[in-house]
């Protein structure tokens, strides 16, 4: 690009103080590959201007000045030395001056390119740039702020924009325009505007990953830079158990629990809540809003295991604190632990884990794998629970009894299986249960029917002398089931009860008065319709 070359006469411009009236010809408005800004030198300011456009040749150009906003033109400027090129192709990349410009009050104006002004092919690039009258432009940039740190990584940086007035050369605030700032982040810029008084805030924040602290403020050839220093916050990790040596079945997880504190600007301990603690290559909760933590020690092998604080740069991380685990003893077992299934399916384990020597802390856990197999040699999971040595627990699985099956514990960490248990109870079913007649009138004699059969082997037979219950739920709203009485099955599993039919309502029979042998069924739900 050739420098700016053009004199810098003492001709004086053309007056400010008369506005000059857009022309009236309609011109085409485009955006040409030319550019304009404000160029300062020797007190004076001038507008300047590069083309990289083939089709303009400077000396056809000419530059409105208008204020922002507005259609009136303050002034229309020429360019200078334009008969240095030729063609429009050999001007490619020059750089050209106008005489110096006087406008009614210092600040921020825009500039139209106009090319071949008055003519019936003129066109005009409107807004090209930003005129700014004003020499010398300074800024000032202040944070109360004196360092980066965790409890200072988002604040505001304020400022002032002032300049000498070109006419009067008074130091004035320098409005209308806007302050660049570029800061640390990836995408952390923008412009941030000057008020009234010369005044801009621009908000600042900083991450961990923070490397360059520069605040970097320009507008046109002034810069304030500043950098704050980055500080590390000093860490505390305690730990309340256990504190040194931890003996432990094998196979089990001790509760491993402490708090993590920092040391704040201001020199008092508070917690931090969301740091990340791991326990040997165990990774605990986040620390809560009170700094604690909780983890699990895998207890698997002897040796030394260390509780940290994942690396963070907002601090000095605390040495580690080491825990030195005893040779873990195949000790578990689990005892005493009973096995039943209910009249509705349900499988229920009720026991403890425990050890045959030794001992554990207080809260020492274990996974618990609850199996199941058809045949007591293959075993598959059917869910899992976290039992507590020394401590009786409850458990059911999800999945129902069978005719018959077995059933087990499984301590997967320690290799130990409990004793299996064979589950399972006669298979009953309610048949061909019935109300009818179906759409009766209102005192009519209704009748509720049906058998009922229990498995046997690998067919069904009836099931005599059990106890029918039959229940209705009225069609109001907030109904709920009521027993209304109970039928007795004959030799041939048939049962049957008479009622006298008072409304709208679903019927149901339930065999739920099982013998411990058999499990509990639920007939249809019937409607009857009562007129």
């Amino acid at each position: 690009m050739r420098k700016i070359t053009a004199a810098v006469a003492t001709a004086l411009a053309v007056s400010a103080s008369t506005l000059v009236a857009a022309p009236a010809a309609q011109a085409a408005d485009v955006n040409l590959k030319v550019q304009t800004w404000s160029w300062e030198r020797d007190g004076a300011i001038h507008a300047a201007y590069e083309t990289h456009d083939y089709g303009v040749h400077p000396k056809d150009v000419t530059i409105r000045v208008r204020e922002k906003g507005s259609d009136k033109v303050l002034t229309t400027l020429d360019l200078n030395d334009t008969d240095e090129c030729a063609s429009a192709y050999d001007c490619w990349g020059w750089s050209f001056v106008t005489d110096p410009v006087t406008l009614p009050e210092m600040g921020v104006y825009t500039m139209d390119v106009v090319v071949r002004e008055g003519l019936p092919d003129e066109r005009v690039d409107r807004d090209n740039g930003e005129f700014n009258y004003g020499l010398y432009p300074q800024l000032t940039a202040t944070t109360e702020r004196p360092w980066i740190s965790y409890d200072n990584h988002r604040f505001d940086v304020s400022g002032t924009l002032v300049a000498t007035d070109p006419n009067t050369r008074e130091v004035k605030p320098f409005v209308g325009t806007s302050v660049h700032y570029r800061g640390p982040i990836s995408g952390n810029q923008g412009e941030y505007p000057v008020d009234e008084a010369g005044r801009f805030r621009v908000p600042v924040a900083f991450s961990e990953y923070s490397n360059d602290t520069l605040l970097d403020f320009s507008f046109g050839s002034a810069r304030k830079t500043l950098q704050l220093p980055f500080r590390q916050q000093e860490l505390k990790l305690k730990l309340d158990t256990p504190v040194s040596a931890v003996t432990a079945p094998y196979g089990s997880d001790v509760p491993v629990r402490g708090k993590v504190a920092r040391v704040a600007d201001d020199g008092t301990e508070k917690p931090l809540a969301g740091a990340n603690v791991t326990v040997g290559l165990q990774a605990a909760a986040p620390t809560r809003d009170d700094g604690t933590f909780a983890g699990l020690l895998a207890v698997m092998r002897a040796g030394t295991v260390d509780v940290a604080v994942d690396h963070s740069r907002w601090f000095k991380n605390p040495p580690p604190h080491s825990l030195r685990v005893s040779s873990a003893p195949k000790t578990n077992t689990f005892s005493p632990l009973t096995a039943s299934v209910d009249k509705y399916r349900k499988v229920t384990f009720t026991g403890k884990l425990g050890v045959t020597e030794g001992s554990y802390p207080a809260g020492t856990t274990a996974k618990i794998s609850i199996q199941h197999s058809t045949d007591g040699r293959s075993w598959s999971s059917v869910g899992s629970f976290t039992a507590r040595y020394g401590t009786t627990f409850t458990q059911s699985p999800s999945k129902k009894g069978t005719a018959g099956s077995y059933w087990r514990l499984r301590h997967s960490a320690a290799a130990l299986n409990s004793t299996s248990f064979k589950l399972g109870r006669k298979a009953t079913q309610l048949l061909n249960d019935d109300v009818t007649p179906e759409g009766v009138r209102k005192g009519t004699t209704i009748t509720a029917k049906g058998s009922l059969i229990q498995e046997s082997g690998t067919s069904w037979k009836s099931f005599a002398g059990q106890t029918v219950r039959i229940y209705f739920k009225a069609s109001t709203s907030g109904a709920t089931w009521q027993q209304l009485g109970t039928a007795k099955t004959l030799d041939n599993g048939t049962f049957s009860k008479k009622f006298t039919a008072q409304q709208d309502g679903t019927w149901q029979m339930r065999y739920v008065d099982t013998v411990k042998t058999h499990y509990a069924d639920y007939g249809r739900e019937d409607f009857v319709d009562v007129r």
